[in-house]
C-alpha cells in the first residue's frame, strides 16, 4: 500500500464517484495506512519534482503559501511510502514573479537530468510563460496557481487546471448582488491575463443578474491611477465595486475607498482578501470586503482530509492556510493519484491518468475536460466579518449572512 496515508495524500484512485462514496473510500484507505505504513526502501531513487514560485516580487504572499503546502505534502507523503515506493524530492526555485526567469528555470527542469515531474508556477502570467516549454517536452503539468481561461484555448496537451477558470470567479458575487437588489457595477482591473479574464467574466455575467456595468477601467502598471479609478466609481454612485488583481491592487483600492470616506454597498476584490495579510495591511478597514475563495479552513462540508490539512498546516507554520496553499497540496495529491492509477511515473501514462481522473482532494473535486480545463470546482464567496473570513455563498455551506452597506 505504498503512498497511501491517513492525511489523504494518495487516496484518489476512485473515478466518477459521488461525494459520500469518496469520503468513505478515503477514510477507509486512511485507516489501513495507519495500520500498515510503508517505509521507503533504502537507496531508492527519489521522484524529483520541480516548481518555480515567486518567493520574492509581486506574488510573494500566495507563492509562499504554496511553498509551505508543497513542503507539507512532501513530508507527509514520504512518511507513508512516497509515490510508488519512491521518496519525493522537491526542487523549488524563486522566479521572482518574472516570466523570463520562470522560462529559464523550466527549460532547465525539462532538460535531461533536470527533474522527473513539474508543477506550474504561481500565477496565470507565469504559467502561460512556461506552458509551451512543458508541453513541447511532454511533461504533464498541474497548475495550482493559474486560472486564466486562455491557458485552455492554446491546444496544450500537458497542462491541467486545478482552479476554477477566472472568467467564472465573480459569478457568486453577482448573484449575491442581485439578491441584495444592487443594480450597478464598477470594474477596476490590472492588465495581466488573470485580471482581464475576471473583468471579462464580470461583463459577461452581470446582465444575467440585472446588473449594469457603469464604470470599466484598466489601471496602469504602476497603479498610480488606481485612486482615480475608485473616485470615478464613487462619483458614479455604483453599488458594487469589483477589483480584479492581486494583493497590492486590492489593498490600494480598499485604502482609496477609505480615503474618500466612501462606503459602497459592496466591495469585492480578488486574491488579496483571501490572505491573512489582508487584515494585517488594513486593520478595521478590511471589514466587509467580499472575495472569491476556493477553499477555507472553516469550510463546514470539509472535503476528505481537508480539516486535517488545515490543522497540520497551522500547527507547522503558525498561520491558517489560504486556498492557494490548499491548491498546491491538492496538486501533490492529484499527481500521486495519477501515478498510482497508471502504476507508473512515465509522462505519457501520467498524462492519460490525469485526463481520466475524477475524484476529490482537500480542495474539492478534480476533473478536467479534454483541453485540461478544470470543470468540477465549486467556489465560494467569503466576506470579512469581525476580523475573520465568513462563507456567505452558496447558501448550503454559508457560515454567516452577507452584510451590505445599508446593513452595516
Amino acid at each position: 500500500m505504498a503512498g497511501r496515508d491517513d492525511s489523504g495524500l494518495n487516496n484518489l484512485r476512485s473515478r466518477r464517484v459521488g461525494p459520500l462514496r469518496a469520503h468513505a473510500f478515503v477514510a477507509a484507505l486512511g485507516l489501513f495506512a495507519c495500520i500498515l505504513p510503508d517505509p521507503i526502501a533504502a537507496g531508492v531513487a527519489p521522484v524529483r519534482i520541480g516548481v518555480s514560485l515567486g518567493l520574492s516580487g509581486q506574488y510573494q504572499q500566495p507563492a509562499s503559501m504554496q511553498e509551505r503546502a508543497f513542503e507539507l505534502w512532501r513530508d507527509q507523503v514520504n512518511a507513508h511510502g512516497g509515490i510508488l515506493g519512491r521518496p519525493v524530492e522537491l526542487v523549488i526555485r524563486d522566479d521572482q514573479g518574472d516570466p523570463a526567469l520562470a522560462e529559464e528555470i523550466y527549460r532547465e527542469f525539462v532538460t535531461a537530468g533536470g527533474v522527473d515531474q513539474v508543477f506550474a508556477p504561481y500565477s496565470s502570467q507565469l504559467t502561460l510563460a512556461v506552458a509551451p516549454i512543458a508541453d513541447r517536452a511532454g511533461f504533464p503539468m498541474l497548475a495550482p496557481g493559474a486560472a486564466c481561461d486562455d491557458l485552455w484555448s492554446r491546444g496544450y496537451h500537458n497542462v491541467f487546471g486545478i482552479l476554477t477558470p477566472a472568467s467564472r470567479y465573480t459569478q457568486g458575487m453577482l448573484r449575491l448582488a442581485h439578491q441584495a437588489r444592487l443594480t450597478t457595477v464598477a470594474i477596476v482591473h490590472t492588465a495581466d491575463c488573470f485580471s482581464e479574464e475576471i473583468a471579462n467574466g464580470t461583463r459577461k455575467w452581470a446582465p444575467f443578474q440585472k446588473l449594469k456595468v457603469v464604470v470599466d477601467l484598466a489601471v496602469a502598471a504602476d497603479k498610480s491611477d488606481l485612486p482615480e479609478a475608485i473616485r470615478q466609481a464613487r462619483d458614479a454612485k455604483v453599488d458594487l465595486v469589483v477589483v480584479a488583481g492581486y494583493l497590492d491592487e486590492a489593498v490600494r483600492s480598499r485604502k482609496a475607498v477609505e480615503d474618500l470616506g466612501w462606503a459602497p454597498p459592496a466591495f469585492y476584490a480578488t486574491i488579496g482578501p483571501t490572505l491573512s495579510e489582508w487584515k494585517e495591511s488594513l486593520g478595521s478597514a478590511a471589514e466587509f470586503t467580499f472575495t472569491t475563495s476556493l477553499w477555507e479552513p472553516t469550510d463546514s462540508f470539509a472535503y476528505p482530509q481537508s480539516r486535517e490539512f488545515g490543522e497540520a498546516f497551522k500547527a507547522r507554520f503558525g498561520v491558517e492556510p489560504s486556498y492557494q496553499a490548499a491548491a498546491a497540496y491538492a496538486a501533490g495529491q492529484i499527481l500521486a493519484a495519477a501515478a498510482e492509477n497508471a502504476n507508473s511515473l512515465d509522462h505519457e501514462a501520467v498524462r492519460a491518468a490525469l485526463f481520466d481522473l475524477d475524484s476529490y482532494t482537500v480542495l474539492g473535486r478534480f476533473a478536467v475536460d479534454r483541453t485540461g480545463m478544470q470543470v468540477k470546482r465549486l467556489d465560494m464567496i467569503v466576506q470579512w466579518q469581525d476580523g475573520r473570513k465568513a462563507i456567505v455563498w452558496p447558501d448550503e455551506i454559508r457560515t454567516a449572512s452577507p452584510i451590505f452597506g445599508a446593513a452595516r
